[in-house]
């Protein structure tokens, strides 16, 4: 392993003095900065790369809640990964929507309300797949005595069982669909307002049971937490039949439809609700076929929703050895593409993103919403020109890393090399991953407030990296003061 050292040379600018510097001082004056420092502060600089050695990983379950749902059943051509998305969703109602009373609407003989029609729509904001493609799903009521809750965190392999209501008159309709509505004309579908969407005519008798609700316990409408626990909790969307479609679901929103009367005039009346980021929406995903891709040493995976990561083991004590003292100015990491070699228009996308982090700090991270910090988490998109994720700068995640062990053991500045050995050893064996961190795909977000959201990615990506049992280079810069 080869090792090169420059000088650099530290100036101070003083301004506006360094402009007239600049303009007036002759070449003999050149290196007044390096001059005026004493010999001790001037800093070198020493490179070396390391190898660091990867493997895929399966993901067990991701936090579940998300601001889009999807919904389908796709096996990946590449790989024969099949991925099966459901979801569960509860409705956003505006406490501030208020009903007409309830003498001007337009009830039966005995007084009853009167619910014309109640429609639920599914808004496709995305799709993979063959748009004609026919898919058959269910549509499950779910429970009110047993209600998701905020503050609560739900993972892609929740059992939705014990949500879905069992009452007999609980919603139950299986409904088919293709993203392409053949039933619609061309010329409708081509408007730039055409919006692809799923329609799923639901019983009246529901639609009654909520306009009624409404006049009976106007307290349960104040909030959603009241309507959601006392009302309405929601629906569990389950993907029953037909293999290659996937869809991203911005809103779901359920409409009941009545009748109302002003001044001798009859109004038509609509009671709103929709399913939205305001409430908690949860993905249910189940992958096949993950365990044979883990055997593959030749490279490896990066699979969503909810498959596989990339474990990158990092050589920490290596870096440090023989430069204790020394500080890491930068460390340079790329992660090669392997070009999918079986080509096809169902070919599944690579990642856009990916956040790198200590795998010790990854639950921790989504469960508690973290922000990234740039010191142990870092974000870098796909470069489609160089085909990789590069990481530039990851130098104080390696220093981080090294303190969090060397405290973690207990090690201290005057302890002998064998005693240091010992307690490293020591804690390693209890902490065997320290020294790793994971390629996670995710989505982010800027908020209205402006800070970013980090999401796990949740739509269909799929790629293969250099890795397994090719060794990644990371590239060290070392920086040392002269004694």
């Amino acid at each position: 392993m080869s090792t090169l050292k420059s000088k650099f040379r530290i100036f101070l600018f003083l301004v506006p003095t360094a402009l007239c510097l600049l303009a007036s001082c002759d070449e003999t004056t050149n290196d007044i900065g390096i001059y005026a420092m004493p010999y001790a502060d001037v800093t070198n600089t020493s490179q070396a790369v390391f190898n660091a050695y990867s493997k895929s990983v399966k993901v067990d379950s991701l936090i579940a809640n998300t601001p889009k749902c999807y919904l389908g059943k796709v096996t990946d051509p590449e790989t024969g990964m099949t991925t099966t998305c459901n979801f569960a969703t509860q409705f956003f109602r505006n406490e501030a929507y208020k009903l007409p009373k309830k003498e001007l609407l337009v009830c039966d003989d005995n007084g009853n309300i009167i619910c014309d029609s109640v429609i639920l729509t599914i808004y496709i904001e995305s799709y993979y797949g063959d748009s004609l493609n026919p898919i058959k799903f269910a549509v499950y009521e779910l429970d009110s005595s047993h209600v998701m809750e905020e503050n609560t965190n739900y993972y892609t392999s929740f059992n939705p069982e014990p949500y879905i209501s069992k009452k007999e008159d609980a919603i139950y309709k299986v409904a088919s669909y293709a993203v392409t509505n053949l039933e619609e004309s061309d010329s409708v579908r081509s408007l730039y307002s055409y919006l692809k969407q799923i329609n799923i005519k639901l019983p009246t008798s529901f639609g009654v049971k909520l306009l009624s609700m409404y006049y009976e316990h106007p307290e349960y409408y104040r909030n959603t937490y009241a309507y959601t626990h006392h009302v309405f909790p929601g629906f569990y969307f389950k993907h029953l039949s037909g293999n290659g479609s996937m869809i991203g679901i911005d809103a779901s929103v359920l409409s009941c439809f009545f009748k109302f009367t002003v001044a001798d005039s009859t109004h038509i009346g609509i009671e709103k609700i929709a399913a939205t980021e305001e409430v908690l929406q949860n993905n249910s995903i189940s992958n096949k076929g993950v365990d044979t891709l883990l055997t593959d040493n030749s490279c490896t995976y990066l699979k969503t929703p909810a498959g596989i990561f990339t474990e990158v083991t990092l050589p920490i004590d290596e870096i440090f050895a023989n430069h204790e003292k020394d500080s890491i100015n930068s460390a340079h990491i790329v992660f090669q593409k392997i070009n999918n070699s079986q080509l096809t228009k169902y070919n599944l996308k690579a990642p856009s993103q990916l956040l790198l982090l200590p795998k010790t700090e990854l639950k921790d991270f989504f469960e508690n919403k973290a922000l990234i910090d740039g010191k142990k988490e870092f974000v870098t998109t796909f470069n489609s020109l160089y085909n990789s994720y590069t990481y530039d700068n990851i130098g104080t995640l390696i220093t981080w890393m090294r303190n969090q062990m060397r405290d973690g053991a207990g090690i201290k500045s005057d302890d002998d090399a064998v005693t240091a050995q010992i307690k490293h050893d020591t804690w390693v064996a209890s902490n065997p991953d320290w020294d790793k961190v994971v390629l996670v795909p995710i989505k982010s977000d800027v908020s209205p407030s402006g800070y970013t959201k980090i999401y796990n990615e949740f739509e269909l990506t799929s790629t293969k990296l250099v890795g397994g049992e090719t060794p990644i280079h990371i590239s060290i810069v070392y920086g040392h003061f002269n004694k």
